[in-house]
């Protein structure tokens, strides 16, 4: 019996990050729109396309050994290793280490404890430079979003570094309320270095869309396993997009004044008025 194809809009963005694609390349090869691509990843749950659509981004994928499956989990498979496209690893971000151990992914989110989020931007600063020597050491690489004081971050490397990476982590008195959204045994990497992204731009709605954990402030909570590494894919995307890709230190962020984190705003205010002559 024919069985039409369903797919939503976090396995899409969860099969893109798995082959290691720019949402332009998935357009050149399925043949859609850059548009149609931007359009289907905003959407939560099934996306509004028809059978020609969903068939040609479905047999993109199979192409590269990608398969996508329904049922629990991320939604997407690795049928064999991919030939991802050479992707070039920035200045100061983790390298990947040969695979000489099993390779391990791990999801999770926290907060920023009260005490610690008063001056915000220097603790970006802290966590930026800490981490990524850290992870750079280890082998481990991934993605770290910052947003309303709260982090959402996936590790990847082999299982006893990305363990050492998270126990860290949890005994960092800065951080409370991990949540650990998914760890588990992964045949590859999907982020071959390491990001640091923070903060939210007008110009994010567009990337983003309606992404129901940016609605109404950063809920990593709501995320699935198949949400999050979606969304942590279009983080990585736009780190690499303006106005973000050229502002440099987030202790010393001269994009602070435009960013919606109210968290981020509430600190350049504070520096703002420090820096003010006193009139009195």
């Amino acid at each position: 019996m024919f069985r039409s194809l369903t797919l939503t809009g976090e396995q899409i963005r969860a099969a893109r990050a798995l082959g290691r694609l720019e949402q332009a390349e998935l357009a050149r090869r399925s043949g859609l729109s850059l548009e149609t691509i931007k359009r289907l990843e905003r959407i939560r749950g099934p996306v509004d396309a028809n059978s020609r659509t969903l068939n040609a981004i479905s047999e993109a994928f199979q192409l590269m050994g990608i398969q996508f499956e329904s049922g629990e989990g991320v939604g997407v498979r690795l049928l064999e290793p991919v030939a991802a496209p050479a992707i070039p690893i920035r200045s100061g971000a983790a390298a990947p280490r040969s695979a000489s151990g099993q390779l391990h992914r791990l999801i999770y989110h926290s907060a920023v404890r009260p005490e610690a989020s008063v001056r915000m931007r220097d603790l970006l600063e802290d966590i930026l430079q800490s981490s990524r020597r850290r992870n750079e050491s280890l082998g481990v690489t991934g993605v770290l979003f910052a947003c309303q004081g709260r982090f959402l971050q996936v590790l990847e490397g082999e299982k006893h570094a990305v363990q050492q990476v998270y126990g860290a982590i949890s005994a960092d008195p800065r951080h409370g309320a991990l949540q650990v959204v998914e760890s588990r045994a992964v045949v590859s990497r999907q982020f071959p270095d390491w990001t640091f992204c923070c903060g939210l731009f007008p110009v994010d709605r567009e990337m983003f869309g309606v992404e129901p954990a940016l609605q109404d402030g950063f809920r990593p909570e709501v995320l699935t396993p198949a949400s999050a590494l979606g969304l942590l894919s279009v983080v990585k995307d736009v780190q690499q997009t303006a106005p973000r890709v050229s502002r440099g230190s987030p202790s010393a962020c001269p994009l602070a004044a435009e960013c919606l984190d109210r968290e981020c705003s509430v600190s350049y205010g504070e520096d703002r008025r420090s820096a003010l002559p006193d009139c009195a």
